[in-house]
């Protein structure tokens, strides 16, 4: 099987999950670098070449002047972080986008079930009853001592 179907799998799901369906310019940040990432695999992907082709701006498009798909990218970055720490914790396969590029990275991981918690229950040991009457002995010494010191 090749990478596309699951890539594209993954991504269709992430694009329905909270974070990214109630975000378009997230999604379509996503859907952008995942098509780039399929369609020429290992080409750098340039800031000025997201600004035109997902924010429309104009060719004169400066980056040291616009901060719009550096914000955007880090903001998309943490929401996938959210997503694999949440709902996507158990997917097969997670789409990244390493800091310092805008290229997405992909791998497929084991998935490990989900484990259910299992209750566990400890017997009560039984306490001797020679240990409460040790313990009202004790106590009864006490209680005899005060009693004598303050009549002293």
């Amino acid at each position: 099987m090749t990478e596309v179907q699951p890539v594209l799998g993954a991504f269709e799901k992430i694009s329905a999950c909270p974070p990214f369906s109630a975000a378009d310019s997230l999604r379509n940040l996503l859907s952008y670098l995942v098509q780039q990432h399929l369609e020429r695999p290992g080409e750098p992907i340039r800031e000025a070449q997201i600004a035109a082709e997902v924010y429309g701006k104009t060719t004169g498009f400066d980056p040291r002047q616009d901060s719009t798909v550096r914000v955007q990218t880090s903001r998309l970055r943490a929401k996938l972080g959210e997503y694999y720490a949440g709902e996507g914790r158990l997917d097969e396969w997670v789409i990244e986008v390493p800091k310092g590029t805008y290229m997405v990275s992909v791998r497929q991981r084991e998935v490990v079930a989900e484990v259910e918690p299992v209750e566990v229950v400890v017997a009560a040991k039984a306490v001797s009853p020679w240990v409460y009457a040790g313990g009202g002995f004790a106590a009864g010494v006490v209680v005899t001592l005060l009693v004598v010191k303050l009549a002293l």
